[in-house]
Formats: C-alpha cells, structure tokens, sequence
C-alpha cells in the first residue's frame, strides 16, 4: 500500500470521525467577547496521531502542536502546555496512557472536559478529546 495515501485515508477519516470534536471547538460563530483560541495537540512520535490532529485541524482553524512523550508524562510538561493554554480550548490527540494523564491533571486544575472518543488505528490505541481550560 502506497504510504501517501494511507495517511491522505487516515487524515480524512480523523477528521470526519472526529467531526463532532472540531465542532465543539468552532470559534468563529461566537461573539467576539466569547472567543477562546484553540489549542491542537498531538503526540509527535505516533504518525496516527499527526494525521487525525492534522485533518483536524483544516476544521478548526488551528495548527497542531507537536508534543511528545516524555512531556506528556510528567506533571511539569502537562502544566507548562496548559499554562499556555490558559482560556483555550484544548483538542488532543495522544495515546491512550497520555491522555488519561493529561485529563487527569487539566481536571485538578479545573478544567471541563468536553469529548473523550476512543479509536484503534493500525496497532496504535489513540484517544482524542476536547477540554476547556
């Protein structure tokens, strides 16, 4: 199978799976006083990741930052992503481990999630969510 299009497949697939999570996070259509940025996640080391956050993210307006592994799984790293998220609306896509950290923390420190979706894509377990900060 030719890479090109797998990943053109996976990345139109994220996104039309993932429709319901770009729609939460649509910004345009609040007032202006109501706007929150959007912050677009995705673990750097899993290509699925990538191509979900990069479909995406022509949805939502918001390029993907690339975080990794080892930053996700520390207290410090996840506090430093969400102290630059402050007020913004959060898309993750990581795996599955990452993710439950990283709910966990931006709940202690009071953030709401909004959508947690669970998919296997090849032999990668991924979890995209959206939270507000």
């Amino acid at each position: 199978m030719d890479r090109r299009n797998f990943l053109k497949g996976m990345a139109g697939g994220g996104a039309l799976g993932l429709a319901p999570v770009a729609a939460l996070a649509e910004v345009s259509a609040l007032p202006t006083e109501a706007r929150q940025g959007v912050m677009l996640l995705a673990q750097g080391d899993l290509p699925q990741a990538m191509a979900i956050a990069r479909g995406i993210a022509a949805g939502v307006g918001a390029s993907p930052v690339a975080v990794d592994a080892r930053q996700l799984g520390t207290y410090a790293g996840i506090t430093e992503i969400l102290d630059r998220a402050a007020g913004a609306r959060v898309i993750g896509v990581m795996d599955d481990a990452s993710a439950l950290i990283f709910q966990q923390i931006a709940a202690a420190r009071g953030a709401g999630l909004v959508m947690d979706t669970h998919r296997r894509v090849g032999r990668a377990s991924l979890v995209s969510f959206a939270i507000n900060t």
